[in-house]
């Protein structure tokens, strides 16, 4: 899974759920954060947000769910799946481009695979020169790495590398 799905394209059954749902977000002014298709589970997993205040709350998942019902029940969709509405949460899974770009300047945790390079040890601290999980303010994103502050050191981590990110708020 992980943070690769950056460029992960929608297809088949998937895609169809996606564009009904978006439809019924889009009618009732809410954003999808994130949605998947679990087809060994026959589960739709949407996630929802109020655009203004970034969550949303159980009315808002009930006015989708309602709203959704009847896309449901058309003849394409197989009879075993099952809808699941809620908001992305505090701890938001970052999966996507819109994820990353909506997180820059907060704090984030992310773990990556294989470890750091050696021309970005040489500059880091020794706390952070084996390690494989960081906790820092996401500075900068784009499609080839992000920036996160730690402590006042700034290191960057290539896309490719995060295995799972996620938002990390100082409650």
């Amino acid at each position: 899974m992980g943070v690769m799905e950056l460029f992960k394209k929608r297809t088949g059954l998937e895609e169809k759920f996606y564009k009904a749902c978006r439809a019924v977000t889009d009618e009732h002014d809410y954003v999808i954060y994130d949605m998947d298709y679990i087809h060994g589970s026959s589960t739709v997993r949407l996630f929802i947000m109020n655009s203004e205040t970034k969550t949303a709350v159980i009315e808002d998942c009930i006015k989708i769910d309602r709203g959704l019902s009847s896309f449901f029940e058309e003849d394409w969709v197989p009879d075993d799946v099952v809808l699941e509405v809620s908001s992305p949460g505090v701890y938001r899974t970052l999966k996507t481009k819109e994820n990353f770009e909506a997180a820059v300047g907060e704090i984030i945790s992310c773990s990556i695979s294989g470890s750091l390079s050696e021309e970005i040890v040489k500059d880091a601290p020794e706390s952070l020169k084996n390690e494989k999980n960081f906790r820092g303010v996401l500075k900068k994103f784009n499609e080839e790495n992000i920036l996160l502050e730690i402590d006042g050191f700034e290191l960057p981590l290539v896309i490719e590398q995060i295995k799972k990110a996620n938002l990390d708020p100082d409650l």
